[in-house]
């Protein structure tokens, strides 16, 4: 998943003229590579952001794309490399108020 955006984020910036996208897509791909904690959270937003453009401006070959990534982002060996995210026990020095 890293190398396949760090090719889009090439091509987002040498042919399509995004370079906010593929500044976006080698910040996410560093951050799969090192297996970061919210790799999985980026990847997701990366997709919506750029499944939003494609449908925008009619790029259906981009918004498969994106689709398929999302989906590759499911399966099982996606979710034992970037496991999702799980909410935190709360502690006493905690910033959210207690439940009542």
């Amino acid at each position: 998943m890293p190398v396949i955006l760090v090719v889009y984020a090439i091509a987002a910036g040498a042919w399509l003229h995004h370079w906010t996208s593929g500044v976006a897509a080698v910040i996410v791909a560093l951050l799969l590579w090192r297996r970061h904690p919210r790799a999985r959270f980026s990847m997701y937003i990366l997709c919506s952001a750029t499944a939003a453009r494609a449908v925008i401006v009619g790029d259906w070959l981009l918004l498969a794309a994106a689709v398929a990534a999302v989906v590759a982002m499911q399966t099982r060996g996606a979710a034992s490399m970037w496991p999702r995210l799980r909410a935190r026990a709360t502690h006493v020095d905690s910033d959210r108020m207690a439940r009542p």
